[in-house]
């Protein structure tokens, strides 16, 4: 591996790598990521973690693991902790990232190494492990596209070693120094529910490489609960339980079908909530104005961080 060194027992170590994750109020959560970082079978040179929340044992598991620890005083949702810990990152001589929530985890300890080396083999802009539910190993925790359906099968993905263009961030996402530069850092406006699709189009619309390791396996909790099929599986439609998180999701997705030019894909969610609000929820007008205005909302750019 390029620029890989290996310490004294056995563990490679690359001086440029610094895992940023994430952390709002979830010590438990953030000690297991933590734990599984250390454990991989290359070592990251610093761990980064910026707390949005007000839990003070959040500070205690960073500090008992050696991390570098960073608190908001405001929450900034996932794209300004992300859009912070980059930059502190790479101000602190970071060549490559390895971003995390701190619900997340990986799930073996090569799963680092696993996207270090494809990153090397292919140039990748960005790098990201296969995300598999917490609580069901053999489902995906978010959907993947395969063969024009959305799957959450963990043995359809692992059928094919990369997923050419198809990424979850930020969840064990790799990044090097290079696509920051290239293509900047999460746009803080969109908070949760966004900033990532955001900034996975921006890599994309400017030629860079996006794949999916699918023997690098990262743990997340699923949500396979909020994603609704809709004309036999063909498309689906995704419904946070969570009332902010919806609005944040609606009016986001708005926001990105103008700023990237998706002009059908604004045009086929008009279809696909209209199917869910009006027909599978036989009907849901309430929901439905809610999502149409949300959705307008993003469309004219009203952003900004939830009231």
């Amino acid at each position: 591996m390029t620029g890989a060194t290996t310490a004294a027992g056995g563990q490679q170590t690359n001086a440029g790598i610094w895992a940023v994750v994430v952390a709002c109020n979830r010590p438990a959560e953030l000690e297991r990521l933590l734990a599984a970082i250390a454990a991989q079978s290359v070592a990251v040179d610093r761990v980064l973690v910026i707390d949005n929340g007000t839990n003070p044992l959040v500070a205690q598991v960073a500090a008992a693991r050696s991390a570098q620890y960073h608190r908001s005083l405001r929450n900034m949702g996932g794209a300004g902790g992300f859009a912070l810990g980059m930059l502190l990152a790479l101000a602190g001589g970071a060549r490559t990232l390895w971003l995390w929530d701190d619900d997340g985890w990986p799930e073996g300890e090569d799963c680092l190494e696993r996207l270090l080396g494809c990153m090397a083999a292919t140039g990748g802009a960005i790098v990201a492990p296969l995300l598999i539910s917490a609580d069901a190993p053999g489902r995906a925790a978010f959907g993947y596209r395969l063969n024009g359906r959305t799957t959450f099968s963990r043995a359809a993905l692992q059928q094919r070693p990369l997923l050419h263009g198809m990424a979850h961030l930020f969840n064990g996402t790799v990044v090097p120094a290079t696509t920051a530069d290239r293509f900047g850092i999460p746009d803080i406006r969109l908070f949760i529910r966004g900033d990532e699709v955001d900034f996975l189009y921006r890599v994309l619309a400017g030629g860079g490489i996006v794949a999916t390791v699918t023997a690098a396996v990262a743990r997340h909790p699923s949500a396979e609960a909020e994603t609704h099929s809709l004309l036999g599986g063909r498309i689906f439609a995704v419904h946070p339980a969570d009332p902010m998180r919806r609005a944040m999701l609606f009016r986001n997705r708005g926001y990105l079908f103008r700023r990237h030019r998706r002009w059908g894909f604004l045009a086929l969610d008009h279809v696909r909530y209209t199917l869910f609000f009006i027909v599978r929820r036989r009907p849901d007008l309430a929901g439905f104005r809610a999502w149409l205005r949300q959705t307008w909302r993003g469309v004219g750019e009203k952003l900004g961080p939830p009231p």
